[in-house]
């Protein structure tokens, strides 16, 4: 239920060297009275030449009632699906804002790592401050995924990677590489989704998905590199006034109790963190 969906492709499009070459794949969960992904306040007949508008060829957007939402890991999954082939894919949030010559710059880090399998990745940096009014970034730092640690109680103990740490990077003539991969943002090949794709039982989890989608992508020969740059930026809530009130899947835990649990045995034995885990537990 993210009233900022339409602003983030907007957004994508706006700053985009090539914007007839991008095409957006959106799970849009709401319930009657909420702003959708393609709700735009003056009508396309009016004005054609929005960016939704003039690209909505190219946005998919799959709705489903958020009475029936059971967290990102169920909605990424249904987003893996909506892939169709393209070259490159990238995964991030709902409520991001993009600068200018993002998709030239972030290809441009890509083609540097001279990595087939690479993936750039990282919890994005606020967008407080990071953003020029022109559209630039006022950033020359970066955040890399290094700072994790286990969390909660076995048998569904996992790996949570906390806030990162974030300086200049001092590898400059290519990205650098790291352990982990974040779910918040992911830009590689798009054979990455077709290798490692998100698990579709795993309801009611918000933390603990992303070392199982780490290690799996490891094992497919995948290696993980912070950005040398940021190219897009992301409103967290601690921050903005405006995202205090966005509703969450949690409003809907009474109608999957024990589900998170269960979804975190299953995550944890598939990666060989819980060996010991009877299978009929998950």
């Amino acid at each position: 239920r993210d009233f900022q969906c339409r602003e983030t492709i907007t957004s994508a499009y706006e700053h985009a060297d090539h914007p007839e070459r991008l095409f957006v794949g959106a799970v849009d969960q709401l319930v009657p009275g909420d702003i959708g992904c393609l709700d735009i306040d003056i009508p396309c007949s009016d004005n054609p030449n929005q960016m939704i508008c003039k690209y909505r060829n190219q946005i998919s957007v799959y709705k489903m009632d958020a009475q029936y939402a059971t967290g990102p890991v169920g909605a990424r999954h249904i987003g893996d699906r909506m892939y169709r082939g393209q070259y490159f894919v990238m995964q991030m949030d709902a409520h991001c804002q993009f600068i200018n010559h993002w998709d030239t710059k972030i290809i441009n880090q890509w083609r540097s790592t001279h990595n087939e399998m690479a993936v750039l990745s990282s919890y994005l940096t606020d967008v407080q401050n990071s953003i020029s009014p022109s559209g630039d970034s006022l950033r020359n730092t970066r955040p890399i995924m290094c700072n994790s640690d286990f969390e909660g109680l076995a048998p569904a103990r996992y790996l949570r990677h906390g806030s990162q740490p974030e300086s200049l990077a001092e590898i400059r003539d290519m990205p650098q590489l790291q352990p982990f991969w974040a779910a918040g943002f992911s830009f590689s090949r798009g054979h990455f989704k077709v290798q490692v794709p998100y698990d579709a039982y795993q309801p009611m989890v918000f933390q603990g998905e992303e070392i199982a989608i780490g290690i799996r992508g490891f094992t497919y020969g995948y290696d993980f590199y912070a950005p040398r740059d940021s190219v897009v930026f992301h409103e967290y809530a601690e921050k903005s006034k405006r995202r205090k009130k966005v509703h969450m899947f949690w409003e809907n835990s009474e109608k999957h109790r024990g589900e998170g649990q269960k979804a975190m045995r299953r995550s944890m034995a598939i990666i060989g963190m819980a060996p010991d885990l009877d299978p009929s537990t998950w």
